[in-house]
């Protein structure tokens, strides 16, 4: 007879994916402990431990949570009415919207002031974090790809340059705390601007053919 397995409650797994955003940019990698996790999301230690092996996977499953409210499949990969530029402009938006957060700033300066110290922290951030957006913005590229919308080569390449163009001078300069912020026309103005730029090069007849190192 196969060992019975727990089965885990997607309720007590949101309220400590919760407490996890709120108590690492607080107190600290280093000083967040499961003990807390558990006390800000009502629940025991023991159930922590039983939907999260360890702090470092609670942390990586954290950012996932946090990019994948920026690049949403859903909506997505069911819609074949929509243009491909509304399309882009939703997530171009939607993924502005989500590092300029005040969860997503708090995570991003939690990490560049603890890199230093713990690499490991840094390594995990990029991984679940941009290239984890990377990848689903590839993904969707390649969606586009096989309905013939666009002839991109490189997925991967144009996913990175998108990204990049996308954090522009505004992801900077809130890190920075360095004023003024952005209100949300301009925003909506600077992703606009973001997506005309991704079009000439990717959305023509001869697709620009680039590589990055990124």
């Amino acid at each position: 007879m196969a060992p019975r397995t727990r089965s885990v409650d997607p309720r007590k797994s949101d309220a400590i994916l919760r407490a996890a955003i709120e108590l690492f940019p607080q107190l600290g990698y280093d000083k967040t402990t499961m003990d807390d996790i558990a006390k800000q999301a009502g629940v025991t230690k023991q159930t922590v431990y039983s939907h999260y092996k360890s702090k470092d996977q609670l942390f990586t499953r954290m950012i996932d949570k946090l990019c994948q409210r920026g690049v949403s499949h859903a909506p997505i990969a069911g819609t074949k009415t929509r243009s491909f530029e509304s399309l882009l402009l939703e997530i171009g938006l939607n993924l502005l919207t989500l590092i300029t957060s005040k969860e997503g700033m708090a995570i991003t300066r939690l990490v560049v002031a603890e890199a230093g110290r713990y690499p490991k922290l840094a390594r995990l951030y990029y991984e679940s974090g941009t290239q984890r957006i990377m990848q689903l913005l590839a993904e969707f590229l390649d969606g586009q790809n096989a309905r013939g919308v666009i002839a991109v080569p490189n997925t991967e390449s144009a996913a990175a340059y998108f990204f990049a163009l996308l954090k522009g001078q505004y992801f900077l300069r809130m890190t920075l705390g360095v004023p003024p912020i952005p209100s949300e026309r301009e925003k909506k103005a600077h992703v606009k601007e973001v997506v005309a730029i991704f079009l000439a090069l990717y959305a023509g007849k001869t697709p620009m053919h680039t590589k990055s190192s990124l």
